[in-house]
């Protein structure tokens, strides 16, 4: 018998069921992910090897069913784009200044793209043809040199991605999750990203281990970890409201991180759902960046915390020049100077001694805010991450 909602929540309050549950389905989750992290190493053991690396093997894959672009562009603005994501609380912003820069025609299905997850499948396949009307109306006028969707299995088709490779146009398609949501599940609607194998030029993901099971399974993928819209996430002259803040659902193992903090006389002022706090929009989370001292982040995926990401508040906090402590992963070490441009913990004792030493510290919580922003200035902007997909592809000259 199904769980109905109001009882599930119910149960989530009870913590020590919570707990036993989510260790439950932690442990699945993460057994999972060595199974396929084991297997696909086993099929490419030598993907990431000196001296071409995972991106001179990626090209060789894509050339091998991607005929190329004769005549690259030399100037980003010159690159037509045609651009597909979701502007919904939460989730990556690269609509605006992905149209600011480029000769961009945007998608955003934003509006509907809740009601499509929860499982409505008459709205799923009208957003499929949304989605061609509005490829077709733009291709007609001036042609593409490439479609980016920021989207997964749950909302793109793969006969819809198909369909625009068939006329002539290279597609790559961003997912955040593969770690946990890359194998299909029995959800009543399509998911995972693997099934779209075969119907996408580059697989985008912000994970190096996943960009080696995309390449094993014969498709081009690319390391792309998310971006910031540095017009929209930027330093605000606000004065400090919160020591320290966290923005996210309460799920997996957050509440009791935060409870954990809160029992060693740390204040964390929550937003989101299950925190008993209202909804703030995006503009005023970028607010709440620039009030806390410091802006706390977990970086565990599904019900795992051993089991890390990069997460899209690793690049907005600091990109919005403002102060991130968050769980250590390896990748996001590749991305910023740890202690220096983000601040990153081991756990709940580690990160309230990194708390209560930066709380009397407000210089050095300043002069580390503003070495993000900098860093993301010249390195983490949309326009860069795309920018060095074309000229990996050859769009871009």
């Amino acid at each position: 018998m199904a769980i109905t909602g109001p009882l599930r929540n119910r149960a989530k309050r009870i913590s020590w069921l919570y707990e036993a549950v989510r260790r439950r389905r932690a442990g699945s989750q993460e057994h999972e992910y060595i199974r396929l992290r084991e297997g696909y190493y086993a099929g490419m053991p030598d993907c990431f090897a000196e001296p071409d690396g995972y991106e001179g093997r990626s090209r060789s894959i894509l050339a091998s069913y991607w005929p190329g672009n004769t005549s690259p562009r030399s100037r980003v603005a010159d690159v037509r784009l045609f651009a597909v994501a979701p502007t919904v609380i939460g989730a990556p912003r690269p609509l605006s200044e992905l149209a600011r820069n480029f000769d961009c025609v945007t998608y955003d299905f934003g509006s509907i793209a809740r009601r499509v997850e929860t499982g409505d499948i008459v709205l799923r396949a009208h957003l499929q043809k949304e989605i061609l009307e509005a490829f077709y109306r733009a291709h007609a006028q001036k042609p593409f040199d490439i479609a980016w969707f920021s989207a997964t299995n749950i909302f793109v088709a793969p006969q819809t991605l198909q369909e625009i490779r068939r006329a002539g146009v290279p597609v790559v398609v961003l997912n955040l999750d593969e770690k946990h949501l890359y194998l299909e599940k029995p959800l009543g609607l399509p998911n995972g990203q693997k099934p779209l194998i075969g119907s996408v030029d580059v697989h985008l993901t912000n994970s190096l281990e996943c960009v080696r099971w995309y390449m094993a399974e014969g498709a081009a993928a690319y390391f792309f970890p998310q971006g910031v819209d540095p017009e929209w996430a930027k330093p605000l002259d606000l004065p400090k409201k919160y020591d320290v803040s966290f923005l996210g659902a309460a799920y997996g193992v957050r509440r009791r991180f935060i409870e954990s903090l809160q029992l060693q006389g740390i204040k964390v002022a929550c937003f989101g759902r299950n925190w008993g706090t209202r909804f703030v929009s995006d503009d005023e989370k970028i607010e709440i960046f620039n009030q806390s001292v410091i802006n706390l982040g977990m970086g565990g995926t599904g019900h795992s915390e051993r089991q890390t990401c990069i997460k899209g508040r690793d690049i907005e906090v600091p990109g919005s020049g403002n102060v991130l402590l968050t769980t250590f992963d390896c990748e996001l070490a590749r991305l910023w100077t740890i202690s220096r441009e983000v601040l990153c913990y081991f756990n709940e004792i580690d990160a309230a001694e990194q708390i209560r030493y930066y709380l009397s510290r407000p210089a050095e919580v300043a002069a580390i805010g503003h070495a993000a922003r900098q860093r993301a200035l010249q390195e983490h902007t949309w326009t860069e991450r795309m920018e060095g997909l074309l000229r990996w592809m050859g769009i871009l000259a």
